[in-house]
């Protein structure tokens, strides 16, 4: 869900969810498993949060859907078993915690950037605590939107209508490795509080986890993606004047190249049906719509919006 409030009120939440996070490099030989939910670590019982248990699925090589359908004796049997044969060729995990909770686990190539480190940046870089911003945070992915509503411009959808569109910038990512650290650029339409998430052309703006480039090039990723999303206004205009002949079948198409699930598929039909339309505009809005549906994960949020970002950039005179 997506919440809206100041980019103090963030920070504040933020940092209190981190207060028991900590990270450690535990060798592999001193781990074991009661079954997929609790493990022992160097003589410790943990728990088992569901990042960390897709991720050990992961790295070995065990897949999850399968274990997770598994008796826990069965589940303890293959984890061990390839536990142990992860150690004879690794000696540490780097392990991330909250509590006595394990939330994730990497190799030593692992580079980590915790939220809080991307909220310090943003202060350093001139933003108003103040400022009004949109967040989404959960255990698997944070992700911030700031509107910059100075900057506010018209699309025009006929009939005398004319639809505010406000630019701004989103910043996501993931402690526990759902994503990379991402700055793009964000449109946020006023009349039905829907917003998309778009990657500009200007420079890289997104960082994996195995180095400190997100940091070392704050500052210039987030001018270049600021002065970017001025393409975005003129694609976001062109949206609403391209004829689209069925858009359900478009909406199937562009679900299929995006890689959503057949039930989010349908969310976003349901979502276009509230606002029918023949242009890619409507189209568009139908998966900035469907991110505000209920129940739905941080990364599910990004991934619609972030797929109506990309049906935006296929936009061409």
């Amino acid at each position: 869900m997506v919440n809206t409030t100041t980019l103090e009120n963030v920070i504040t939440r933020v940092h209190q969810n981190s207060i028991n996070n900590f990270d450690e490099t535990l060798p592999v030989h001193e781990m074991s498993f009661d079954n997929l939910n609790q493990m022992w670590v160097s003589g410790k019982q943990i728990d088992v949060a569901p990042s960390a248990q897709r991720l050990l699925s992961n790295r070995l090589r065990v897949p999850y859907s399968y274990l997770s359908r598994c008796p826990e004796d069965l589940q303890a049997h293959n984890l061990n078993f390839w536990i142990e044969q992860e150690a004879q060729h690794r000696d540490t995990f780097f392990c991330r915690f909250n509590g006595d909770t394990l939330r994730a686990v990497f190799t030593e190539r692992y580079q980590p950037l915790d939220n809080m480190e991307i909220l310090s940046q943003l202060i350093q870089q001139g933003f108003d605590p103040s400022s009004e911003v949109q967040y989404s945070i959960d255990d698997g992915m944070f992700l911030l939107k700031i509107p910059e509503y100075d900057k506010t411009f018209g699309v025009n959808q006929g009939y005398g209508m004319l639809d505010e569109i406000v630019p701004g910038i989103a910043f996501s990512n993931s402690e526990v490795g759902l994503l990379a650290f991402s700055i793009e650029a964000y449109l946020y339409r006023l009349v039905c509080t829907n917003g998309l998430i778009s990657k500009t052309a200007s420079t890289v703006s997104r960082f994996k986890h195995i180095s400190n480039k997100g940091l070392e090039n704050f500052p210039e990723t987030l001018s270049a993606v600021i002065e970017g999303s001025s393409q975005k206004q003129i694609e976001f205009k062109l949206s609403s004047e391209s004829h689209v002949d069925d858009p359900i079948s478009s909406i199937d198409i562009f679900s299929k190249r995006f890689g959503l699930s057949q039930n989010e598929n349908e969310i976003v039909q349901q979502s276009f049906e509230q606002e029918p339309g023949n242009t890619m505009f409507h189209v568009i809005n139908s998966y900035t719509a469907a991110a505000k549906t209920d129940g739905l994960t941080t990364a599910d949020v990004y991934k619609l919006e972030k797929a109506g970002g990309q049906i935006l950039s296929l936009v061409k005179p």
